[in-house]
């Protein structure tokens, strides 16, 4: 699914000034760490969102200063990502 946001371009113009050629990437990032944050995503629904692993998803949603609380499914969740690590 594509999802488009209407900005002017006033407001478009100062947010590449700030946020360079990745305007894209930190308004997914932005809505990943909201969803997440106001309990509409999971920690693996992040994850897919922005195409990182699981591990990394945890990395991001902690440097945005969220909580993650772990509920059965997510102890299940990294239970299984370990699992499909190749080992050494």
């Amino acid at each position: 699914m594509t999802l488009s946001i209407e900005i002017p371009n006033e407001l478009e113009s100062a947010l590449r000034s700030q946020l360079g050629t990745g305007l894209e990437q930190s308004a997914k990032e932005e809505l990943a760490a909201a969803w997440f944050t106001s309990g509409k995503l999971s920690s693996r629904q992040v994850a897919q969102l922005l195409g990182i692993s699981l591990f990394q998803a945890h990395a991001f949603l902690k440097s945005r200063g969220a909580a993650l609380p772990m509920t059965i499914e997510d102890v299940e969740d990294d239970a299984s990502s370990l699992r499909d690590l190749p080992r050494p």
